[in-house]
């Protein structure tokens, strides 16, 4: 059995076919694993040997229980809970992808990797405490955030291709709060993760208004060849540069001013809320900051979220806000 990266790469898009859908057929298996290597073509043989591997190779440990429906010729997992990302990483994929990572380190600071740069570094971070543990334990002391997949990140390959190609695409979305799906003709202009999600960010063709789309709420999405790709305003690059989080910048910037409590505010000290982030003030028991963004729904629920830690001195809108949110708050304690 070839142990090669490619190969594990593989075996990896074909979970991950298996787990988004019921019923996989070999040529879309075929396909996914040609989009994910750039090679093409990737013959049926090679596919074959990669699923009997998956079953039995010991060396491998997966033992993946793929099954074959005759009636549809597709494959699936008889256990739906099972995806071999619950399977410790072995020493073949660990070489893998300490390989990746070392690739994706010496371009993260080209442009359309940017945006990804924190993922990079966590990536190479995992990899080499991974590697300490074979001299010690340290899993017995070092924890990761860790998260589920979620619906939506089977398209960034997709989109980056997009938004790379500049390519107008189709995509069928579908609001948290409505029913059925909207069509929409999107030009691609930026992926922005925030709190692990990802996010599409670009111009709405029938709208002509730059929006954003969470990739968890996008049913479909195909290449649009019919329409000319608008670039990108000059101002794009701008639409989040004063905002926290991921809502639409509806209003202009302000100034905002927090008076934290002295623990509290030493965190933010450390780790800056936004990058203009500014010290007015550092006391004994008190530190007062300010910032420069739009106060958003995001701005509004951090505020919140630190309670009677911090006090907002300016302005007046953002306080009545949170006054308003406390008292609405407090109406459901009666």
């Amino acid at each position: 059995m070839p142990t090669n990266k490619d190969a594990l790469i593989r075996y990896r898009v074909i979970n991950r076919c298996l787990k988004e859908f019921k019923y996989v057929s070999r040529e879309k298996l075929i396909r996914a694993c040609e989009q994910a290597l750039y090679i093409s073509p990737i013959g049926e043989r090679t596919i074959n040997q990669d699923l009997h591997d998956m079953r039995v190779d010991e060396r491998l440990g997966y033992f993946a229980p793929i099954c074959f429906d005759r009636k549809t010729s597709a494959y699936y997992y008889d256990d739906p809970d099972y995806s071999i990302d619950k399977i410790p990483i072995n020493n073949d994929e660990l070489n893998a992808l300490s390989f990746a990572s070392g690739m994706l380190q010496q371009f993260k600071e080209v442009d359309i990797l940017k945006t990804f740069s924190s993922a990079v570094t966590k990536i190479s971070d995992t990899i080499n405490i991974k590697r300490m543990q074979q001299q010690t334990n340290v899993a017995d002391f070092v924890q990761f955030e860790t998260v589920s997949y979620y619906k939506g990140s089977e398209y960034l390959e997709f989109l980056i291709s997009a938004i790379a190609g500049k390519d107008v695409i189709n995509m069928q979305h579908k609001r948290f709060d409505a029913d059925t799906t909207t069509q929409h003709i999107i030009h691609p202009y930026y992926l922005k993760e925030y709190r692990n999600r990802w996010y599409l960010i670009g111009m709405d063709n029938d709208l002509n208004e730059i929006r954003t789309y969470g990739l968890d709420r996008i049913e479909e999405l195909s290449l649009n060849t019919t329409i000319n790709y608008k670039e990108k305003p000059k101002d794009a690059e701008m639409f989040f540069s004063n905002t926290i989080g991921i809502s639409e910048p509806q209003n202009k910037p302000e100034e905002i001013i927090l008076c934290f409590s002295d623990n509290t505010g030493k965190y933010l000290l450390t780790q800056a809320l936004h990058s203009s982030q500014k010290l007015i003030k550092q006391e004994k028991d008190e530190i007062t900051i300010s910032l420069f963004v739009v106060p958003n729904y995001e701005m509004l629920t951090f505020i919140l979220g630190w309670g009677h830690r911090v006090k907002v001195l300016a302005p007046d809108g953002l306080q009545k806000r949170i006054k308003e949110e406390l008292n609405n708050t407090m109406g459901l304690y009666k």
